[in-house]
């Protein structure tokens, strides 16, 4: 190889380190330090990053930001899948807490935020509205013993008209307030 070649080779090998160097930075930048991409592109593709102590993201990344399907996954055990905007949890998906609990539906910075299903491991459920992560608006809360609450929800308390379902069927319908029947039919 004559000096010339070995020059241009040098160059090329210099360059593509230090695009590399630069590829590197922009994830730490970006995702803290510890941050580092461990398969693909994690600038504008579909990438993997490894966080130094907070577990690893899986999935599309637009200008260096999470962005679009992905799956995030924490030493804990617990685990999302779903859409991303803006490096936070946005639009549909499903997040299974560390304790097995469960949440499937709507995401908006980060928080359960329009409708979703949220599962505890004692076999309660809430099917309905949410809003900045507590229940608001419409919803059904299903307790594992058979007890069953359809109506509104404030600030996650049983707040507004509502009816409450016990296993034989008989029914408390009226106003609550504060998870406290207040005035109607019992």
């Amino acid at each position: 190889m004559n000096k010339k070649n070995y020059l241009m080779l040098s160059i090329a090998a210099m360059a593509v380190l230090f695009i590399v160097s630069c590829a590197s930075n922009q994830v730490e930048e970006s995702f803290g330090s510890g941050a580092t991409c461990e398969d693909g592109d994690c600038i504008n593709g579909a990438g993997k990053v490894k966080f130094a102590e907070t577990g690893e993201f899986t999935g599309t990344f637009n200008d260096n930001v999470v962005s679009g399907p992905g799956v995030m996954v924490w030493p804990n055990g617990a685990r999302y899948e779903g859409s991303y905007a803006n490096n936070m949890r946005d639009g549909k998906g499903s997040y299974k807490y560390s304790n097995g609990d469960t949440y499937t539906g709507d995401f908006k910075n980060n928080m359960k935020n329009g409708t979703g299903v949220y599962t505890w491991t004692d076999g309660d459920v809430y099917n309905g509205d949410w809003t900045d992560g507590k229940q608001n608006g419409k919803g059904t809360y299903k307790w594992a013993n058979g007890v069953t609450y359809t109506g509104d929800w404030k600030d996650g308390v049983i707040d507004g008209a509502g009816t409450l379902t016990w296993p034989d069927n008989s029914k408390v319908q009226g106003k609550f307030e504060n998870n406290k029947f207040v005035s109607g039919n019992k």
